[in-house]
C-alpha cells in the first residue's frame, strides 16, 4: 500500500513539473471521454461478504476550461460486486452497487508534445446500494451515501487533433454519512483506468 501511494505521489509531482514546463495555448475548451478500469475498495469489512475487494468499473469524464492550464473536471464511475452468504446452509445472493461522482480542478497542458501528464483534486460523492441478507457495515442492507475527496493523475497520448488515449490513477477517500473515512474505513479506494477522450470545442 505504501509503495502504491509513493508511486502516485511521484506521478503527481511529475505532472506538475511537466505542465509548468510545457504550457499549451489552451484551445480545447470542452473535452469529454469514457474509460474502463479496475477499482479496489478500501473498506476492511468488504471481504467478510464478498470474495475480493477489486472489480471492473466503467465511467465518464467531462473537462471544461477555466483558464490555461486549469480545467473544471467532473467524473462518474460505476462499480458492482456480486456474492453469496450461507444462511441455514442455503446460499443467499448478495449485491453491491457503488456509483460515485467527483468534481474538482485538473491541471494539464496541451502543447506541441503528444504525450501529456496531468493531475487533479477535489470532492467525491458516493451512492451505495447493497441488497441481500447481510451488510458489510454490520447493519441491514440498503442505500447509503458517503462523501470525501479525490486525487488523480495520469498520462495522455494525443494521437490526433480531436482525440486522445489516457491512463489514469485515482485515489478516493470517503466516510459514510458525513463521517471521516481513511484507508480501512473508507468506501473509496484505488482506481486504475484506461480511456479515450474527444476534444469537442
Amino acid at each position: 500500500m505504501r509503495t502504491t501511494t509513493g508511486l502516485i505521489c511521484l506521478l503527481l509531482w511529475t505532472a506538475t513539473v511537466s505542465a509548468q514546463r510545457y504550457a499549451g495555448d489552451g484551445k480545447d475548451r470542452l473535452i469529454i471521454g469514457g474509460d474502463a478500469g479496475i477499482f479496489r475498495v478500501s473498506y476492511d469489512g468488504f471481504t467478510r461478504v464478498y470474495d475480493k475487494r477489486s472489480g471492473a468499473t466503467l465511467g465518464g469524464t467531462g473537462l471544461l476550461k477555466i483558464r490555461v492550464p486549469y480545467y473544471l473536471a467532473v467524473k462518474y464511475r460505476h462499480f458492482e460486486k456480486d456474492g453469496s452468504v450461507a444462511v441455514n446452509n442455503v446460499p443467499e445472493p448478495q449485491s453491491w452497487k457503488e456509483n460515485w461522482y467527483t468534481a474538482g480542478v485538473r491541471y494539464l497542458s496541451y502543447g506541441d508534445r503528444k504525450l501529456i501528464s496531468y493531475f487533479g483534486f477535489g470532492f467525491a460523492f458516493f451512492n451505495i446500494k447493497e441488497t441481500g441478507t447481510v451488510s458489510v457495515f454490520g447493519r441491514d442492507p440498503g442505500k447509503r451515501s458517503a462523501s470525501g475527496f479525490f486525487l488523480d493523475g495520469g498520462l495522455e497520448y494525443r494521437f490526433s487533433k480531436y482525440a486522445s488515449l489516457d491512463f489514469e490513477i485515482e485515489v478516493t477517500s470517503a466516510g459514510l454519512e458525513g463521517k471521516s473515512g481513511f484507508e480501512g474505513s473508507s468506501v473509496g479506494g484505488y482506481l486504475f483506468s484506461i480511456g479515450a477522450k474527444l476534444f469537442v470545442l
